[in-house]
């Protein structure tokens, strides 16, 4: 499978399960970090999937300046 074709396949993922593989991949991630970190990320994760539950949306924009990234 080339990028373009793993690009096209992510850009047509339901967005549930696009949510999960991120997941997955913080999970992956954080078994690097402290405990206090792992939670931040969980807690984080947890408002993300909350929001997108009540059907709440983001724009990049604004994910990066609730999370302190701007």
């Amino acid at each position: 499978m080339t990028a373009q074709e793993i690009l096209q396949t992510v850009a047509t993922m339901p967005c549930e399960d696009w949510m999960k593989i991120q997941s997955g991949i913080a999970e992956m991630v954080s078994a690097r970090f402290s405990e206090g970190e792992t939670a931040a990320i969980h807690d984080a994760l947890a408002e993300a999937e909350s929001g997108l539950a009540r059907g709440e949306g983001y724009s990049s924009e604004d994910m990066r300046r609730h999370f302190g990234l701007q």
